[in-house]
């Protein structure tokens, strides 16, 4: 009986080790850029032609070839970058595996043309099927023009398994990218169909972000981290809602790779910032000892393995946590806009609200509420007397569900509802809010908090560290559980009634304020201070469900009618009014 298991012949074996390599036209160009980029190219050159099925040509100034040395790089292993076991443990190359112009050579037609500085001439190889078919002498400068053309020539089948020349064109470009994003000391021209795509020049990686994206990547704030052998810099997105895809890049010693589990801490320091963690973009480079890397674990060295990266993602995760902080810190007015600090059940049910209100209440019912505000100085007659104050409280808690209190906002202060066709009131929100938690904090004990996953820190003044640590007791009490250091507080948590968007200033504001030792008067002024700085603002858009809420909350406060510092909260409308 015939043996059913037989050696591959040699072409077909060659043909399957291209293939893991070259997958792609895209692939070709990666490798050729990655090749130049270790000939310490200053200036590339880049051709394409029918998304690079017909012809991808890469002309860069390096330091060239020997005419032996390019005889020997179309060879299977063959490469300059290692010369013993040890080096593939502290790789500083783009390439050192020898497969890219051997794998280019058995699935195109490839020519090579290249010169070294101190030799007279240069030389022109021409490569099918892996091997020199002819060869010339020619004169040129230092450097190496390699020409791919036709790819996947005589391999039919994965020919026609290419995707459409758009699709193909997409992960040049991509590929392409990741380069120019990496080496940006580098001058790039990107020609396609004799017309020139791309110009970059050496530039900074802000610059150079830009000249990608354009306009898209505004909102990107830098990070840094020095640590022993660890070096990570680079940029991530403040969380933009309208953004509906963003652009991930990581990069370990310039090569841009893939990496789940750092990816995933990347991400997931948007934890409560962000609906949609697509919407992110990261542009994240990180340095590190070469004897902490391992690149020989994929055929094109896409995936990478580093030793301690939990360590290095718990330190890029906390960091990116720390800038954000403190970008929402500089940048308050303008973050506002992004509700970055909602969580995404808020985000899904403020999106479903505000829908449902513009169903409801039409553009012309709403400006004519407006145009009251104008009229409330003169035509408000307010009756803030005890009966009807419980009144109202017997009215909004056992109003029945089938007619629900309808509400309104007005110029974003007022919140007016009506009941049972008989009271229109008018309610302050920024008022009403601040009753609501300071009479919240003065009578609950064994507050819940809501902890952060790292610490906040915060730097003090001498002064400050002494205020705080004369309430610091008071402070937990109320929910907030803290260390004082020297010069930082760390703030661990907070109650959960107050908004993380709030949370900069209800700190500011205490740290500010001088407690003195002692004094009887420090909690009702703590009180006064996070209920002030942790209530609604004026200029805040309320949908109809967040009104109901305060309504409801401030008619079940001891002393709904007046702030602690004896400012009216509500005012009930004259029935003559319209």
């Amino acid at each position: 009986m015939k043996n059913i298991i037989q050696f591959l012949p040699e072409k077909v074996i060659q043909q399957i080790a291209a293939g893991e390599v070259i997958q792609r036209p895209s692939s070709v160009l990666r490798e050729l850029l990655e090749n130049a980029i270790d000939a310490n190219a200053k200036t590339i050159d880049i051709f394409i032609k029918d998304s690079g099925k017909t012809l991808i040509q890469l002309i860069d100034d390096g330091i060239g070839m020997s005419i032996d040395d390019a005889k020997m790089s179309i060879q299977k292993h063959a490469t300059s970058k290692i010369k013993k076991t040890d080096d593939l443990f502290r790789i500083k190359t783009k390439g050192f595996r020898g497969e890219a112009l051997s794998s280019i050579a058995l699935i195109s037609q490839l020519e090579i043309q290249t010169k070294k500085r101190e030799d007279v001439v240069g030389i022109h190889l021409f490569v099918e099927e892996g091997k020199v078919k002819k060869q010339i002498p020619i004169n040129m400068l230092q450097g190496t023009r390699i020409s791919v053309k036709n790819i996947f020539y005589k391999i039919p089948v994965r020919r026609q398994f290419l995707k459409s020349s758009r699709i193909e064109f997409q992960h040049i470009i991509y590929e392409f990218h990741k380069i120019v994003l990496a080496h940006r000391n580098i001058t790039y021209r990107f020609y396609h169909n004799d017309k020139i795509i791309f110009y970059f020049k050496k530039t900074s990686l802000r610059e150079r972000i830009q000249e990608i994206f354009k306009n898209e990547k505004k909102n990107l704030v830098p990070i840094l981290i020095k640590k022993n052998r660890i070096f990570v810099e680079g940029f991530v997105s403040v969380p933009d809602v309208s953004m509906k895809k963003g652009d991930q890049f990581l990069l370990v010693n310039q090569r841009c790779v893939t990496h789940l589990l750092l990816h995933k801490k990347i991400i997931h320091a948007y934890d409560g910032f962000l609906k949609n963690f697509k919407t992110t973009s990261y542009f994240i480079f990180i340095f590190i000892d070469s004897s902490l890397v391992n690149w020989n674990i994929h055929p094109t060295k896409k995936e990478v393995k580093l030793e301690e990266e939990e360590t290095i993602g718990i330190m890029i995760q906390q960091e990116i946590k720390n800038v954000l902080f403190s970008q929402y810190k500089v940048k308050n007015k303008e973050l506002k806009n992004y509700d970055i600090f909602l969580s995404c059940k808020s985000l899904k049910k403020d999106y479903l609200l505000n829908n449902l209100y513009k169903k409801l209440y039409d553009k012309e019912k709403i400006v004519q509420l407006e145009n009251f505000y104008h009229k409330l100085n003169e035509s408000v007659t307010f009756k803030n007397n005890f009966q009807l104050t419980n009144e109202l409280h017997y009215l909004v808690s056992h109003h029945e569900k089938k007619r629900e209190i309808k509400t309104f906002q007005i110029n974003r202060k007022y919140i007016i509802f009506v009941l049972n066709d008989e009271y229109m009131v008018l309610v302050d929100q920024h008022r009403a809010h601040q009753n609501i938690l300071f009479e919240f904090f003065d009578r609950k004990k064994n507050l819940i908090s809501q902890q952060f996953l790292f610490p906040i820190k915060v730097k003090l003044l001498k002064k400050e560290s002494l205020s705080l640590k004369n309430i610091k007791t008071d402070l937990i009490s109320f929910g907030f559980h803290l260390y004082i250091c020297k010069k930082y507080v760390y703030l661990y948590s907070v109650p959960e009634q107050i908004q993380q968007n709030m949370l900069i200033e209800v700190i500011q504001n205490i740290i500010t304020y001088n407690f003195i030792k002692g004094k009887k008067n420090n909690k009702k002024k703590l009180l006064q201070i996070i209920s002030k700085s942790a209530s609604i603002k004026y200029g805040t858009k309320l949908y109809p469900e967040k009104m109901k809420c305060i309504i409801k909350d401030l008619f079940s406060c001891q002393n709904p009618n007046y702030t602690y510092s004896g400012d009216p909260i509500f005012f009930v409308l004259n029935k003559n009014f319209f």
